[in-house]
């Protein structure tokens, strides 16, 4: 009886291998799907950080216009002889010039729409400025010595830009982009000297371009310049009166008063270059996986 056990139990095992076997042979063999390396895809919101350097250049140019008063007096009274003279001053050019640099940093946020490895995008920033100068403004191009007007400063206090961006994806985690839009900021200028001061808040525009490389899939960092015109901030003007006693002139007894007044108008220019590296933060899963 014990051998027939086992007999059955051996022929059970044959058959069901003989089956498996036939099963196996009757499917079709299918490989398991092989995962290659992500792709990375630049779209979504995002929002970040970046420190720079700015070359500003402000330029000063006007007109310094004027007239004279000559009137003789007798010394004794004194009375006046005549009528005064009134003669028109010739036209002065006011012209200054200086290197408004320094160092700025600010935050910047935006969205990212990337199709096939083309992208197009919104961005917004705001910048903190440390940019001024200290230079002379003056009569005549050039500054050569007595042209000298008045010292003057200038400071760029801040300024924004909100801008387009197209750009090419070179490598999955390479962003090349040219970028333009609207430019705003403040600059402060000033003539403590005379007591004067101008700018105000300014609109412009602005063009550059960068590039952005994708550390993982929410984070990246970026290097990028610009050249921003806020144009002329105008408005400035500035008068002046001396006033000059001739004695005994034109003859013993009299005496000739000048009275010169002077007005200057000018308006201030400013442009810059902007050069500055940032970090990202990317709120969407850019990552897309490829099979």
């Amino acid at each position: 009886m014990k051998r027939i056990a086992i007999g059955i139990t051996a022929a059970i095992c044959v058959l069901g291998t003989n089956a498996m076997a036939a099963d196996l042979a009757a499917r079709p063999f299918t490989k398991a799907p092989v995962m290659v390396d992500p792709g990375y895809n630049w779209s979504g919101f995002y929002i970040g950080g970046n420190v720079g350097y700015s070359w500003g250049r402000e330029r000063d140019d006007g007109t310094l216009t004027g007239t004279q008063s000559v009137q003789v007096f007798r010394t004794a009274g004194p009375t006046p002889v005549g009528g005064p003279v009134v003669t028109p001053l010739a036209a002065q050019t006011i012209w200054g010039r200086s290197n408004v640099n320094g160092v700025l940093g600010g935050g910047q946020l935006g969205y990212n729409w990337q199709q096939s490895n083309w992208l197009w995008g919104l961005e917004a920033d705001i910048q903190g400025s440390d940019e001024k100068s200290t230079n002379s403004v003056c009569s005549a191009i050039g500054c050569p010595a007595g042209s000298v007007l008045f010292p003057a400063n200038y400071k760029l206090d801040w300024f924004g830009t909100v801008r387009g961006r197209v750009g090419w994806v070179a490598s999955p985690r390479v962003l090349l982009y040219a970028t333009g839009g609207l430019a705003y900021g403040h600059l402060d200028a000033s003539a403590p000297a005379i007591g004067i001061g101008w700018g105000g808040t300014k609109a412009g525009w602005t063009v550059g371009a960068g590039g952005e490389f994708a550390i993982d899939r929410n984070w990246s960092v970026k290097v990028e310049y610009l050249y921003m015109d806020l144009g002329s901030f105008n408005g400035a003007s500035a008068s002046a009166t001396t006033v000059t006693n001739a004695l005994n002139t034109p003859a013993i007894g009299f005496n000739t008063v000048a009275t010169t007044t002077t007005t200057g108008n000018f308006g201030t220019r400013f442009t810059d270059n902007i050069l500055r590296v940032g970090v990202n933060y990317r709120f969407s899963g850019p990552v897309v996986a490829k099979y």
